[in-house]
């Protein structure tokens, strides 16, 4: 018998072999070319300020042209995405690799990342501004960019990035930590932006170790983790080379998912003050609450724990900002849809202005997160609030009219831990396709070279990119009308191997407990 093994085991490892180093150097290589962008200094994608040696940001002043990091940017978007997904077929494949060596590489794409400047958007200049404006003792929610500059602040000279008229959107857990890196940076907004990204490097390392840790008894589902978020260029490129302060908000919320598990009262009150920081970072992170509701539903003591955990961080926190704090956060919801979502071609078609844009985009996620919530593949049983999470921000992404690929943070994390299936691929693929679409609008300005390749952009932008999240949003709908989901490997707590049955009673279960909770 275990001569009759051996063929089989090596052909498996063999099968596996080829996929798992052609997805590393795919994911190695294009999260070099995205270092290499930041290195090679100010360009199209690359803010300007000037430098604060011997500290990071570190760049040299070559001026690529807007060509040439476009080709390299869309090159790495999809290495990225390829070795994501053929990292993921090999798992199944059997592939299981030291999750110790991915955490290394893990580490040091991150610090790599952390040390360019900011690239592929401008919002951390927003971020250095509201610090700033904090600091000197205004509210960065009334006070506006604009009006720093024109108080003659020498970090309001520098930092003005492209909404010079706009307060911040971002919530008081957010202003926090940019008061504080502007205290310790002072006047310089290079050092602001190199302990803003610090933060945001200190945030991803601690979800990279989080989840190592929950899952660490099933070598799969670690690798599975550490493709997902450790590794994933298409994060690591969005939060760490860009700078977005969304992964502060995804580490909150993952924590609190993470920490409910059981009817205990100091866990629930740890879960709620976690999920009121992730609130008050932005305000979506607020749906991460459903999954913590829907796994307390049971124990009243608990659902209190969690109400009085997040009130405990929510009410002094926006007492403190004020009233405007919750004007400006919730001021989205009135702005243009993306030009690259099918949001944008449906409210030039009909007429209809930006509000009702927004308002008809509302009622689809409130359609299609009942659909996921009783169709969504069963979750891990041993985290019962990640399956509704997962549901209502994957739901949100999709038919909100204002994406952008750095909100994926709020759901790479909660996808690390759940089944594979084809939920995998779809996420993958707009996560991709958002972040490769929106590289055009920062080449307005520079131009792109041949003029062919400016038209491929541009068409690109308004017309792939739409289709192509219009058939994701379809396929999703289809896959949850269908049930063809097809878990694909084994998780904890499931047998091995993921027998279609143990499928179909989990799947029952979770819908069963889901129709309950929506009824």
């Amino acid at each position: 018998m275990g001569h009759l093994q051996t063929p089989d085991r090596s052909a498996v490892k063999a099968s596996h072999r080829w996929m798992s180093r052609t997805a590393l150097t795919a994911i190695g290589v294009s999260i070099a070319l995205m270092a290499a962008v930041g290195i090679l200094g100010p360009s199209a994608v690359v803010v300007t300020f000037p430098a604060a040696p011997p500290l990071p940001p570190w760049y040299f002043h070559t001026h690529p042209s807007a060509t040439v990091v476009a080709a390299a940017l869309w090159l790495a978007i999809l290495l990225g995405a390829g070795g994501l997904a053929l990292g993921l077929a090999a798992v199944r494949r059997g592939w299981r690799p030291y999750p110790q060596r991915l955490i290394i590489g893990s580490v040091l794409a991150v610090m790599a990342l952390l040390v360019i400047p900011p690239a592929g958007s401008a919002d951390m200049l927003l971020y250095v501004v509201s610090g700033r404006i904090a600091v000197l003792g205004h509210s960065p929610y009334v006070m506006t960019p604009e009006q720093l500059k024109s108080s003659g602040d020498p970090v309001g000279a520098v930092a003005v990035d492209s909404w010079p008229k706009d307060p911040t959107r971002y919530g008081p857990a957010a202003t926090a930590p940019e008061a504080m890196a502007s205290v310790l940076a002072g006047t310089s907004v290079a050092r602001t932006i190199f302990w803003l990204k610090f933060w945001n490097g200190l945030a991803y390392l601690t979800l990279v170790f989080l989840l190592d840790r929950v899952v660490r008894s099933d070598p799969a589902r670690r690798v599975r983790v550490h493709l997902i978020w450790s590794l994933n260029p298409l994060m690591l490129w969005e939060v760490i080379a860009g700078g977005h302060n969304d992964v502060l908000g995804a580490a909150l919320g993952t924590c609190a998912l993470l920490a409910l598990r059981g009817a205990s009262s100091l866990r629930a009150v740890a879960a709620g003050v976690m999920l009121g920081l992730a609130t008050a970072v932005k305000a979506p992170f607020a749906l991460f609450g459903g999954g913590l509701v829907w796994a307390s539903r049971r124990s009243p003591p608990v659902l209190g724990m969690l109400a009085l955990g997040a009130g405990t961080v929510l009410v002094p926190s926006y007492l403190l900002a004020g009233k405007d704090a919750i004007s400006a956060t919730m001021g989205v919801a009135g702005t243009a849809p993306e030009g690259y979502t099918p949001w944008f071609a449906f409210a030039r078609l009909s007429g209809l202005s930006d509000t009702s844009v927004n308002t008809v985009g509302l009622l689809g996620f409130a359609v299609l997160a009942m659909v996921l919530l009783w169709r969504l593949p069963a979750g891990p049983l041993d985290f019962p609030a990640v399956r509704v999470a997962l549901a209502l921000t994957l739901a949100w992404l999709i038919t909100s009219p204002q994406q952008h690929p750095w909100y994926f943070a709020m759901v790479f994390p909660l996808l690390a831990v759940v089944p594979a299936s084809r939920l995998d691929w779809i996420v993958i693929i707009d996560a991709a396709v958002e972040a490769g679409a929106g590289l055009p609008r920062l080449f307005r300005t520079s131009g792109l070279s041949p003029a062919w390749l400016g038209s491929l952009a541009r068409i690109g932008y308004s017309g792939m990119a739409p289709v192509v999240l219009a058939v994701c949003c379809a396929v999703t709908l289809w896959l949850c009308l269908t049930n063809s989901w097809r878990p694909l490997d084994s998780v904890s707590g499931m047998p091995e191997p993921f027998s279609p049955s143990v499928a179909q009673r989990l799947h029952r279960r979770s819908r069963a407990g889901t129709r309950r909770m929506i009824s």
